[in-house]
């Protein structure tokens, strides 16, 4: 299939509000792929704060006042027009520095907008390191280049040797904060965004990680509505924290990773994450296992005694997949990566048992999974191919992994060992 995929069972525009000192109702754009749209989902935040999403009808090609008053207090209650549930983010400061690793390969245009946005961030940032991953011209070197001569900050890394997990860690090697936040080329970062992720490492002196909501940029399409319905850390406005004891589900803690956040944005304490031996390069983008590296550090965070936040204050606005083509192959990675992130720990001694323990709720798990996948192909109209392609990619995921580690230098597998 060529082109966007305009099929799509409601025409949802994606949007926010504040319920600071004046609400203000932000203008719908005009949109090339629908005529008008039928609903707004809204983020709701009080000075700044993410309190909830809410849905509301738009009469006359417009967002009506009354509407979204009525649609917030019905689903987020009135209390949520009175006052932020933690009123801090506004008010929080903290001087640790930050670098900001961007790894990307041939997005130059993405990337344009990616530090456009970084560049205006509120926080004390160190650096903004873009590392540029196996190009093929030179047209990211170029742009970073013309960045760099109006802000310092920014500089630019070479990683000749394809792979995300390779880029990450040519940023970990360079970075000089004494905390480091990975974005996607593909995000718009909040203003707010580095306050949220040095924030979420207050929150209990072991947080060692901290992982951001990743909100759906756009909702107009059949394939951004799937995508949205099948992930959770599009929507949830609850911060957490996780330890040893504490996890999603525990049956399965800390193994049930996904459910810790996405390496579309997350942050370390720098010391700890270079103790950790870094990204596990057999794993993510690039390499033959297609993802999971960042399920693999979490639990590696958690598994190494530290604690875990998710700070939904940390927002990002991410472009989903907008064409079914180009989702189905995203989902096959994300199974595939799945399967071969645990591959890792079934084939280790040291948590083989674990892992073969936890095989009765793995498969309970699966099911919700599942059932996730459902709702996302009811809500989206289209049909069960994705699910389908996720699966595959469950069934390949293991064989992919020991060929990708089987190509690793021994020393580097042995890094990052769990």
């Amino acid at each position: 299939m060529r082109g966007r995929d305009r099929r799509t069972v409601q025409r949802v525009w994606s949007g926010e509000v504040d319920l600071g000192d004046t609400l203000t109702l932000p203008d719908l754009p005009s949109s090339s792929w629908v005529e008008s749209f039928d609903t707004a989902r809204l983020l709701v935040r009080v000075h700044g704060e993410p309190v909830g999403f809410t849905n509301v009808a738009i009469r006359d090609r417009e967002l009506q006042t009354e509407d979204v008053l009525a649609a917030i207090e019905h689903d987020l209650g009135s209390e949520s027009t009175e006052a932020s549930p933690a009123g801090d983010l506004l008010n929080f400061h903290d001087q640790t520095p930050l670098t900001i690793v961007v790894c990307t390969r041939n997005r130059a245009s993405a990337l344009a907008s990616c530090l456009s946005h970084l560049r205006n961030l509120d926080g004390e940032i160190a650096e903004i390191l873009v590392v540029d991953n196996a190009p093929s011209d030179e047209s990211t070197a170029q742009l970073v280049a013309a960045v760099a001569d109006e802000d310092d900050r920014v500089r630019y890394l070479l990683e000749p040797k394809p792979g995300l997990s390779r880029a990450r860690n040519c940023g970990l090697r360079h970075a000089r904060g004494e905390l480091i936040a990975f974005a996607d080329d593909d995000v718009r970062v909040d203003r707010h965004w580095a306050k949220g992720l040095i924030r979420g490492f207050t929150r209990t002196p072991g947080v060692a990680c901290v992982t951001g909501m990743v909100a759906s940029a756009s909702l107009e399409l059949a394939a951004e509505q799937y995508f949205d319905a099948r992930v959770w850390w599009s929507s949830s406005c609850q911060p957490r924290v996780y330890d040893s004891a504490h996890g999603p589900s525990l049956g399965l803690h800390p193994y049930a990773a996904g459910q810790f956040g996405t390496g579309a944005n997350f942050a370390f304490r720098l010391p700890i994450l270079r103790a950790l031996g870094g990204f596990d390069e057999s794993l993510g983008a690039g390499s033959r296992a297609a993802g999971g590296e960042d399920l693999d550090i979490f639990v590696r965070v958690i598994r190494g005694g530290y604690d875990l936040a998710y700070e939904p204050a940390a927002l990002v606005w991410h472009e989903h997949r907008a064409d079914e083509a180009e989702l189905e192959r995203q989902l096959y990675s994300y199974g595939k990566g799945l399967s071969a992130y645990l591959t890792k720990y079934l084939v280790s001694r040291e948590t083989r048992a674990e892992i073969l323990r936890r095989v009765p709720q793995g498969l309970g798990h699966l099911g919700a999974l599942r059932g996730r996948s459902r709702d996302a192909q009811a809500r989206s109209g289209l049909d069960r191919r994705l699910m389908l392609a996720e699966l595959r990619g469950l069934l390949t995921g293991p064989w992919s992994y020991l060929r990708s580690r089987a190509e690793q230098d021994p020393a580097s597998v042995r890094r990052v060992a769990p």
